[in-house]
């Protein structure tokens, strides 16, 4: 193997796949990128097994070959240097030497031959959307997504195509986040649904150039980017049915200025017991008071905010973390909370919907403190 390419190339080739490589693993292997260069490219690929990225770019080739490389030396090396050439050459021991004006760098790599393969898509399914809609739609679900592995489906986002609607879902059991897109592109005839690990998402939302091709298989997904293919495998488990937990018939409805609401909320959860960090809404025709009570320190907080508020005076508790978390994905100046009582849960939306799109959280209450 022996090429030459640019250092600022070759540095975001190295960033498209770093992230990705695994921090600890039981397979050494795993902690390396394989470098490929044949037909006047250079491919890199690192993989997590989970997660895999590949991408390629323009390099002019003295000879081809392949082997994989410890990423962090290599790319600590490659980011460390000035915008020069780079000629790159391996041994037949497998040794990676980095040449340039600067000085020469050796770094030992291993052969190709135990490094895993990219997942074949045996495709069922296919999805274009523009890439910074999905980057967007990403960013407003996954926030919602569980850490508790003992409820796999819940540590990914539901990708589900029904009718002419493409949704994101996610949800911890405490809160749910749901965005709908309404252009994009789709082969499916019925209805669709997968759930993609976060991980491989939060790659995906990188990209917010052009369009992606999100191709569906049996047991991975890969997605087409502009400079980039990402493979994820699809969590084998079955969502639950998140539309029954949706109310339908929330009656009262809170209409508010999105920053005083957040800012409010930071102030009095101040105050909070922090452990549930209950903070408790009192609404009303006159407005809404945010209140919080810490017993065992013997601290209160209260705020009174001029709100729009339709419907018969209600107290209801939440999770202050919960609410702020969902009111930091509302970028509209005004939010609507919609309730129904002080044991159902609380949707939260934007005042207005950007066109095409239909964006919702909901929160569940907590039990509040007599």
């Amino acid at each position: 193997m022996k090429f030459t390419v640019s250092q600022a190339e070759l540095s975001k080739a190295l960033a498209r796949v770093i992230n990705v490589v695994p921090t600890k693993t039981t397979l050494p292997v795993l902690g390396n990128i394989l470098l490929k260069v044949d037909d006047g490219a250079l491919t890199l690929t690192a993989t997590d097994l989970d997660v895999s990225v590949t991408t390629k770019i323009a390099v002019d080739v003295k000879k081809g070959g392949s082997l994989t490389v410890p990423s962090k030396p290599l790319n600590d090396l490659v980011k460390n240097l000035p915008n020069i050439p780079l000629e790159i050459s391996a041994d037949p021991q497998f040794k990676l030497l980095v040449t340039c004006d600067k000085g020469d760098y050796r770094i030992s790599g291993e052969s190709d031959d135990d490094y895993p393969a990219l997942p074949i898509i045996d495709q069922k399914a296919s999805v274009k959307i523009d890439a910074k809609m999905l980057s967007r739609m990403i960013g407003k679900t996954t926030f919602a997504v569980s850490t508790d592995t003992l409820r796999p489906a819940l540590t990914g986002v539901l990708f589900q195509i029904v009718d002419k609607e493409f949704r994101l879902v996610a949800t911890d059991g405490h809160r749910l986040a749901k965005m709908i897109c309404r252009s994009f592109e789709s082969n499916v005839k019925e209805k669709l649904n997968v759930v993609v690990p976060t991980k491989a998402l939060t790659e995906v939302a990188k990209e917010t150039r052009d369009t992606i091709s999100v191709q569906v298989g049996q047991n991975h997904v890969r997605f087409d980017m502009t400079d980039a293919q990402l493979y994820s495998r699809i969590l084998d488990e079955t969502y639950p049915d998140y539309e029954r937990v949706i109310p339908s018939n929330n009656d009262k409805k809170l209409t508010i200025e999105t920053q005083t609401l957040v800012d409010a909320f930071k102030r009095v959860s101040i105050f909070a017991n922090p452990i549930t960090h209950q903070v408790r809404l009192s609404l009303a025709k006159k407005g809404l008071t945010l209140s919080a009570e810490d017993m065992e320190g013997g601290s209160t907080g209260s705020e009174k905010l001029a709100a729009e508020y339709e419907g018969d005076d209600l107290q209801i508790g939440y999770n202050s973390q919960l609410v702020l978390a969902a009111l930091n994905h509302i970028d509209t100046k005004e939010t609507v909370i919609a309730f129904k009582s002080p044991t159902s849960a609380g949707v939260v939306t934007p005042a207005e919907q950007a066109d095409g799109e239909d964006h919702m959280m909901l929160v569940m209450p907590v039990r509040l403190n007599d």
